[in-house]
C-alpha cells in the first residue's frame, strides 16, 4: 500500500513539474520547500524524504529554464538545494540516507 501512495504521489509531481510555467513551479516549489524545512519535526526521515522529494521537483522545473533564468535563480536556490546536509545527521550510514530519501 505504501508503494502505492508514493508512486501515485510522484505521477502527481511530475505531472504538475511538466506542465505548469517552469519559473512559475520553480518559485511556487522553492517557496513551499522553504517553509517545510522551517517546520520543525520529531523525525528526521520523514523530513530528508519530503525534502528530497521537493528537490527532485525543483529539479523537474530547474531543467525547463531558459540559460539566462537558471543563473539568476540559482544562487536563490543555494541554501534550500545544500539544507538536506543539516537535516540528515551525518552519522547516518549510507543505507539509512536511501531509506530516508525513499532511493531503495
Amino acid at each position: 500500500m505504501w508503494q502505492q501512495v508514493l508512486e501515485a504521489t510522484k505521477t502527481i509531481r511530475d505531472a504538475l513539474c511538466s506542465r505548469i510555467e517552469p519559473v512559475y513551479g520553480l518559485t511556487t516549489m522553492h517557496s513551499s520547500l522553504r517553509s517545510f524545512l522551517a517546520e520543525p519535526t520529531l523525525d528526521v526521515g520523514v523530513k530528508a524524504g519530503s525534502h528530497a522529494f521537493g528537490l527532485i521537483a525543483l529539479g523537474k522545473f530547474i531543467l525547463r529554464l531558459p540559460t539566462e533564468v537558471l543563473e539568476e535563480e540559482l544562487p536563490r536556490l543555494k541554501q534550500t538545494l545544500i539544507a538536506v546536509s543539516l537535516i540528515v545527521p551525518h552519522k547516518c550510514s549510507v543505507d539509512h540516507h536511501h531509506c530516508c530519501l525513499g532511493t531503495q
